[in-house]
C-alpha cells in the first residue's frame, strides 16, 4: 500500500546503521555499568554474588539474585526498543541521527507496534542480516521488520505534510442558528404536566 505521504524523506540504511550501532553501544554500556555495580556490592557483602566463580559450591548459581539479574538482562533491551520507539518513535540512537519511525501512514506507532517491531529485529537476524540489507536496496527504505509491521523511518529534519489522520479537523459547517429547545417562557417546554380543566 502507497504511503499517503508526498515524499516523505525517508532515512537511508547508512543513517539507520548508524543508530543501530549506537543504540548497541548504549545497551552494552548499561549492561557493564550494572554489572560492575552488583559485582561492587557482592564484594563489598551487600548482597550474593553470582555464584559462578571457581570453587562455587554446586547450584549456587540457581538463586534468586541472579534469577533477577537474568531478567534484567533480558529484558532491558525490550524494555529500551518498546518504550522509546512506543513513546518518541525513537531510540537515543535515532535521535543522534534525526531519524523516527512511524506507521505507513505517517501516525506515530503505539506500544504495541513497537514490540511487534522489536520481534522483527529476530526475522532479519534468521535471514543472516538480509533482513536489515533490504533497506539498502528498497524503494521505501524498509527493512523485513519494516516490511512485516507496516513502518517507515523518515528523517526528522526535513520537514513533511502531516497524514490526513494527523491534520486537525476544520470545526463543521453550521447554518442559521436553530433553537434546540424552547424558551424558558414558553409554556409547552415545561416538564410539569398540564394541569387538568376545571
Amino acid at each position: 500500500m502507497e504511503s499517503p505521504m508526498e515524499h516523505p524523506p525517508y532515512a537511508g540504511f547508512w543513517s539507520r546503521a548508524a543508530a543501530r550501532i549506537i543504540d548497541l553501544l548504549i545497551i552494552i554500556a548499561a549492561f557493564n555499568l550494572i554489572y560492575l555495580a552488583d559485582r561492587l556490592g557482592a564484594d563489598a557483602g551487600l548482597w550474593t554474588g553470582m555464584g559462578l566463580d571457581e570453587g562455587s559450591p554446586a547450584g549456587a548459581g540457581f538463586s534468586m539474585a541472579n534469577v533477577l539479574r537474568g531478567l534484567f538482562f533480558l529484558t532491558f533491551p525490550v524494555f529500551y526498543y518498546v518504550y522509546l520507539h512506543g513513546t518518541y518513535g525513537q531510540t537515543f540512537g535515532k535521535m543522534a541521527l534525526k531519524i523516527k519511525v512511524v506507521n505507513e501512514d505517517g501516525t506515530p506507532l503505539d506500544y504495541r507496534k513497537a514490540f511487534l517491531r522489536w520481534l522483527g529485529y529476530f526475522l532479519c537476524d534468521l535471514t543472516f542480516y538480509i533482513g536489515y540489507l533490504w533497506a539498502a536496496f528498497d524503494r521505501r527504505k524498509q527493512g523485513l521488520h519494516d516490511k512485516v509491521c507496516h513502518t517507515v523511518v523518515v528523517r526528522t529534519d526535513v520537514p513533511y505534510p502531516l497524514p490526513a489522520a494527523m491534520e486537525p479537523e476544520p470545526p463543521p459547517a453550521t447554518g442559521p442558528e436553530v433553537p434546540t429547545g424552547a424558551s424558558p417562557a414558553d409554556p409547552a417546554s415545561l416538564d410539569t404536566e398540564a394541569s387538568p380543566p376545571l
